[in-house]
């Protein structure tokens, strides 16, 4: 049975989202990849192949990244990189 090109781009669109938000949250939090992967309990090669968008991650990997940097699961996949303030309105 074939991949859809659907999901091939699901796929592909959910990666390239994670590796932003977490770049972008590391970076924000003045954090090394080496320091994220020390938090989180994960390999620095790891966190390297998330931003690069090319990690096939565990969802024990991706609990671990999201505490590290203080950011709710969902938050990892949000287009605003997880940040509350980015895109909310206030009344």
């Amino acid at each position: 049975m074939a991949i859809s090109e659907s999901f091939l781009e699901a796929q592909s669109q959910l990666r390239a989202t994670l590796a932003r938000t977490v770049r972008k949250r590391r970076h924000s939090s003045k954090m090394s990849q080496r320091d994220l992967a020390e938090r989180a309990g994960i390999r620095q090669a790891l966190v390297s192949q998330i931003e690069l968008g090319e990690a096939n991650v565990t969802l024990d990997s991706l609990l671990r990244i999201a505490i590290a940097l203080d950011i709710d699961l969902a938050g990892l996949f949000a287009a605003n990189g997880g940040d509350p303030r980015v895109g909310s309105r206030r009344s």
